[in-house]
């Protein structure tokens, strides 16, 4: 990012919500090329469209400008930390089978963002690996050569990696998740999982004992 809107975003940060003239005052910008970041930034989902704050003193409104929520990644988190706190608590607290229970809610609600999806598996599997990508893991997939209506898909990169180190019941979630993105009419099964230094999850995912895929 061009280092005056991180400049702009970080006196955002600090401030709350700030002016075009405070930002001027404090970067050294004239007020149109202050406005010309403030546009590009809104542009990109990263501030709010200018709100009005009146005072009880006369004189024009001040409208100011705050981050959104998008805004957020863009500086240092401890979302990770967060993670493994609360799994190492739920471990703690938790009967095995109770943990299986909430992980499989925990899949229910990320597949659900999927919405409706194809029912031929071929535009089905590019549709759960589309969905996988824009979840923040990196997959694709192919088809099996050697089975028909039988798919292979790769995840190179896995969202919550490094808090799968630490609890590898976190996997589940995933094998849970492919799952239901798959359909009931689909077997899924996990070939390997990256967890094992292979760097690679690859499932299969079959329909080849569903006649009624249309």
């Amino acid at each position: 990012m061009q280092d005056t809107r991180q400049q702009i975003l970080e006196i955002m940060k600090r401030h709350g919500e700030v002016t075009v003239q405070e930002l001027s005052n404090e970067l050294g910008l004239t007020s149109v090329t202050v406005r010309h970041h403030l546009e590009i930034l809104r542009s990109e989902g990263y501030i709010s469209d200018p709100e009005v704050r009146r005072s009880n003193k006369p004189g024009r409104p001040r409208y100011v400008y705050h981050l959104t929520s998008t805004a957020a990644d863009l500086f240092p988190n401890n979302y990770s930390g967060l993670a493994s706190a609360l799994l190492g608590s739920i471990e703690e607290c938790m009967l095995p089978e109770e943990r299986d229970e909430l992980l499989e809610r925990a899949a229910q609600r990320i597949a659900q963002r999927a919405g409706s999806l194809p029912g031929k598996p071929e535009e089905r599997v590019e549709s759960v690996v589309t969905f996988l990508n824009q979840q923040g893991y990196v997959s694709r997939w192919e088809k099996d050569e050697e089975q028909d209506q039988r798919y292979l898909v790769y995840v190179s990169s896995c969202p919550y990696f490094h808090v799968s180190q630490t609890f590898s019941e976190t996997c589940q979630i995933d094998r849970h998740m492919v799952q239901l993105l798959a359909g009931p009419n689909s077997s899924v099964e996990r070939l390997q999982a990256i967890t094992d230094k292979s760097g690679l999850c690859v499932y299969a995912l079959d329909w080849s004992g569903d006649n009624g895929a249309s």
